[in-house]
């Protein structure tokens, strides 16, 4: 785990140096706040990259907001096209290296215009941008606001997740309790993510003299793993379909409700199930889901009709039972011939 700040031009001033003296090892920075640049992002880039911190980034999004999109999802998307626009020329050359993380909250006033689908559908648009973009999206929010207003296992990249549990008291880094040890409804539900969970959020209060800003207080974080870390030891899948099990019957059914839930097709195949053909978000979730129980996940190629290994172990294996069908015929045959001549003699 990695010590990491959060922090915005609400901090006025940072020294980079200090936080680093201190064991902060990454700094995610505020770069917008929906299409306007932060006005701090510039200047402390520039320093976390001279101090030779780890530099993130989020852009406070505002796309969902009813008083903006009118209850319209297409125009959130225009919304939030803008944003992401305006969020990749602020990047441009800033040195970014850890997450990108697309911040979902609401501010006084404000309320939510889209569903958990529809909102998880837009985060996966906008964390598709920023990876062809060559950054390494997440998504910011408390941890009430995943489960009430995200289809976390549809969600295609990590999560950042805000849960202060000992707030306002919080603690420094050295006495903050593991989330396993977090007994709690919400530190359990934040534990259980596993590994979709890149980073936790566990206090805002207090502490900014100790780590160089201009605030008294500072946003601290525990960082997980950092972009690229997730994949290790991780398949890569890159079929539209996937061959999942063996399955128990409680798997099976595990598998088939998500399938059912992104409307892709899943079809029985032995002690096995087949589901797909689906999208690059849908697959994710999948193979998740498949690795999250356990159960053995890789590409699958329906075989080539007329041709491929298994389709000629089939048709070998069909030609075999029909020949047993006929040899089984042929003695039936000569026994009922054996038994009526038996009846003959004996009569």
């Amino acid at each position: 785990m990695k010590k990491a700040l959060d922090i915005s031009k609400h901090q006025n001033t940072f020294a980079p140096a200090k936080a680093r003296a201190a064991g902060i090892s990454t700094v995610i920075l505020r770069a917008a706040y929906g299409a306007s640049r932060d006005a701090r992002f510039e200047r402390f880039a520039a320093d976390c990259k001279a101090a030779g911190l780890a530099i993130g980034a989020y852009i406070f999004l505002t796309h969902h907001y009813y008083n903006k999109n009118g209850g319209s999802v297409q125009a959130a998307r225009d919304i939030l096209r803008q944003q992401m626009s305006a969020l990749l020329e602020t990047l441009a050359g800033r040195g970014v290296t850890s997450w990108v993380a697309l911040d979902q909250e609401l501010e006084a006033g404000q309320t939510m215009s889209l569903t958990p689908a529809e909102n998880t559908d837009l985060l996966n648009e906008a964390a598709r941008w920023l990876r062809d973009a060559g950054y390494a999206p997440c998504v910011y929010c408390s941890a009430s606001w995943a489960k009430s207003r995200l289809v976390v296992e549809q969600l295609d990249c990590p999560l950042w997740l805000a849960y202060y549990y000992a707030d306002p008291a919080d603690p420094d880094f050295d006495g903050c309790a593991a989330i396993e040890n977090v007994d709690t409804a919400w530190g359990k539900y934040t534990c259980s993510l596993g590994r979709k969970l890149c980073g936790w959020q566990f206090g805002r209060i207090g502490y900014g003299a100790k780590y160089g800003v201009g605030s008294a207080n500072v946003d601290r974080d525990w960082i997980y793993f950092q972009p690229g870390e997730e994949e290790e030891g991780k398949p890569v899948f890159t079929s539209d379909t996937l061959k999942i099990g063996p399955v128990s019957a409680g798997d099976r059914s595990a598998i088939r409700t998500l399938a059912e839930s992104l409307c892709v097709p899943a079809a029985d195949a032995g002690d096995c199930i087949i589901v797909g053909p689906m999208n690059g978000s849908q697959r994710a979730a999948v193979s998740n889901k498949a690795l999250e129980l356990g159960l053995g996940c890789e590409d699958y190629a329906a075989p080539e009709e007329g041709g491929g290994q298994e389709a000629k172990v089939l048709a070998a294996l069909e030609r075999i039972e029909a020949e047993q069908q006929r040899q089984a015929g042929r003695m039936d045959a000569v026994l009922e011939k054996l038994n009526a001549a038996g009846g003959a003699l004996a009569g």
